[in-house]
């Protein structure tokens, strides 16, 4: 896919560990996916996001990395991966990778160069003190033989790259400008360029704000990212670049062509769709909500990414969230998908959304935490194992509540998967839904979303609502005026 065609890409993500057990180990894989390209490319999607596959002891998922450059065993060699790469080209999808810029693992074998007592090439890859009795929240000590902590960029095992610091407090904090820190740029800028070769499309950037330490406007991040881009792009003009930032100001100044939105309390998705008791209070789909927050933040939102001539990635849900059919019925699951398919912007759905598969509680696994019931495996058929495996123990269970499988989806023409399938087809056929300006009316909760000559209209108040204008897909179906908790796609008169 050239970029100037990516604003046309709608993605599936795919969680390599639950996705398809290709060897019969329990364990999704790389084969595995290979498998079920069809499913994907037939329900309309032209790019997968997939999540980590490197080498790892995955005490985080796979985003602890040990060796950026390999395919880890449970999911198959470079061999599987350069295959998934050609048949994903030849059924037109996409493939975009996570690229986990800003940390490794502390398994990493540069990171336990970098960790040795006597200086040597990677000491300055990570970020390191002079000191192994200093303490702060973020630093390690009194694991490795060298006179310091290391610094983390989140979890403890995950030693943060050395971008360097914006503002300098400590004697042994490097400026961002320092040439030592440029290590850093060069190691991740080779990590693309190993997959980029190798076919990748593109990558999605784990925690892309997180380069430069005491950062706190991201302005030293976003000159990083600058500097990044302008190697990278050369090389590789066509590459698509998504980064995990949702806050799109920052991240299309950076030189991202597409950002999350992600599930955080503070934006308009989040109001919309997944607020609760817990996060703000209940939802606007529920009734109630903040509707002029959640306004005024998507207009920003969308404004951003005009400006930059860049896309909002607009998310069904991702490998860190709890999955949003724990929050909505069957029917507001439609609504909810209009709105992600027809706003302007890149939509991602996560595999089993389109089943309408629920998050579960289940014991940490991976470093997962709460986000390993999200994590749970692909239901194919009704049979033992659900076609994921034919092992007698998957390495993550099955969510006993979750019934659809994709042989029942396929079989109901009224299901969440076939309704998928005709938003991914109108949105490739009428460009207005790719390409046209947004403009945004609210009068008593009944949303209009006008897309050149369409309009998506959803009813979230407790009244009938009258509009004109010929029905293009629905929520679900009615007669007449458009009934409360429905949606609608109208061409205009």
């Amino acid at each position: 896919m050239k970029k100037s065609e990516f604003k046309d890409m709608i993605a599936y993500e795919i969680y390599p560990t639950s996705f398809c057990d290709g060897n019969g180990d329990g364990i999704g894989d790389l084969q595995g996916i290979i498998s079920k390209l069809d499913h994907v490319a037939g329900m309309g999607f032209n790019a997968i996001w997939l999540n980590p596959f490197y080498v790892s002891p995955f005490l985080d998922g796979g985003y602890d990395v040990k060796d950026f450059f390999d395919v880890d065993p449970r999911f198959g060699t470079l061999e599987d991966f350069d295959e998934l790469i050609k048949k994903a080209h030849e059924k037109g999808l996409s493939i975009l990778l996570d690229l986990v810029a800003g940390h490794a693992s502390f398994e990493n074998k540069d990171f336990l160069e970098s960790a040795k007592a006597k200086r040597n090439e990677y000491s300055d890859l990570f970020i390191w003190s002079d000191n192994p009795w200093e303490k702060a929240e973020d630093l390690i000590s009194g694991m490795f033989d060298r006179h310091g902590c290391y610094k983390v960029n989140f979890f403890a095992h995950q030693p943060a790259f050395n971008y360097g610091y914006k503002d300098i407090d400590k004697p042994w904090q490097m400026s961002y400008k320092d040439e030592r820190t440029f290590k850093a740029r060069e190691y991740i800028l080779n990590v693309m360029r190993f997959w980029l070769s190798r076919g990748a499309d593109g990558f999605r950037v784990d925690m892309a704000d997180s380069l430069v330490k005491n950062d706190e406007d991201k302005s030293a991040t976003i000159e990083v990212w600058n500097d990044l881009f302008k190697t990278i792009r050369a090389e590789f003009p066509d590459a698509f670049f998504v980064s995990e930032w949702s806050w799109p100001q920052r991240s299309f100044k950076a030189g991202f062509d597409a950002d999350f939105v992600l599930d955080h309390w503070d934006n308009f998705y989040h109001r919309f769709f997944r607020s609760d008791e817990n996060t703000r209070g209940v939802s606007i789909i529920h009734g109630k909500g903040d509707i002029g927050f959640a306004l005024k933040d998507m207009k920003e939102r969308f404004q951003a990414a005009k400006g930059h001539d860049a896309s909002l990635a607009l998310i069904s849900g991702n490998h860190d969230s709890t999955r949003i059919a724990n929050y909505l019925d069957d029917d507001e699951l439609k609504m909810f998908y209009l709105m992600i398919y027809t706003l302007p912007g890149v939509p991602f759905v996560l595999y089993g959304d389109e089943l309408g598969m629920k998050s579960s509680d289940l014991p940490s696994k991976d470093g997962g935490y709460q986000r390993t019931g999200t994590r749970i495996p692909m239901l194919w058929d009704d049979e033992k194992g659900h076609g994921f495996t034919t092992s007698e123990t998957p390495y993550l269970p099955f969510y006993e509540d979750n019934k659809v499988s994709v042989q029942t989806a396929m079989e109901d023409e009224n299901s969440l998967y076939h309704f998928l399938c005709k938003l991914a087809s109108l949105r490739k056929t009428i460009s207005d839904l790719r390409y046209a300006d947004l403009k945004i009316e609210e009068t008593d909760r009944v949303f209009l979303f006008e897309r050149g000559n369409y309009v998506l209209i959803e009813n979230m108040s407790d009244k009938d609502y009258a509009f004109k204008g010929k029905a293009i897909i629905s929520s679900k179906a009615f007669a007449g005026k458009l009934p409360p908790k429905t949606a609608v796609l109208i061409e205009k008169e």
